[in-house]
């Protein structure tokens, strides 16, 4: 794994990050940060090269760059921004002394240095990306999963009674599809 990491500097900036993304998986797999909120993400966001993407945007925000129309989320963002990238210089420093040391051993310097990047990476890619494109609060979340039950519950319910039938839910049959609403609201 540490082998991987002394040719990182002539890589990509996603590669890196990838590199310390597995390194993070290796020496801290249960001290990650949590990365629930990426599934609120638009499809068209995830993408492989989004860690490149984030970290190219910390470093534009830290040198004092303005995220285009949003001034003010780039004003709140920057000093996150900042923090981010001198974290990620000291998970290089640690990464480039332990790799001349012992590349079987995590020092605690560099587990505690893994850790907190972590943690300002997730603050900072839901930061960027929340303020780039509509990002559903975890109340729309919740709202949306209840609306689902709730339709579920209803078309259950209305199989049981005898009110529809399978083939009208497989056919999509657009009469059923407006009367799932409705059935809701009755019962």
């Amino acid at each position: 794994m540490m082998n991987r990491f002394r040719k990182w500097l002539y890589k990509p900036k996603d590669n890196v990050l990838n590199i310390i993304n597995q390194i993070m998986d290796e020496c801290i797999p249960q001290d990650r940060a949590p990365r629930d909120f990426c599934v609120k993400f638009p499809e068209e966001i995830r993408h492989d090269n989004l860690a490149g993407q984030l970290w190219f945007g910390a470093e534009c925000l830290a040198a004092g760059s303005i995220i285009m129309n949003r001034e003010l989320e780039s004003m709140a963002m920057r000093p996150l921004a900042k923090e981010l990238t001198r974290s990620l210089e000291d998970v290089r420093g640690a990464l480039r002394d332990q790799a001349l040391r012992d590349l079987n051993t995590y020092t605690e310097k560099m587990r505690e240095a893994l850790r907190h990047f972590d943690v300002l990476f997730a603050e900072f890619e839901l930061s960027y990306v929340s303020a780039m494109v509509p990002v559903k609060s975890p109340r729309e979340y919740y709202v949306q999963q209840e609306v689902i039950v709730l339709f579920c519950e209803t078309v259950e319910r209305a199989l049981d009674f005898g009110y529809l039938t399978q083939d009208m839910i497989d056919d999509y049959e657009p009469a059923l599809m407006f009367s799932i609403p409705r059935l809701a609201i009755v019962w």
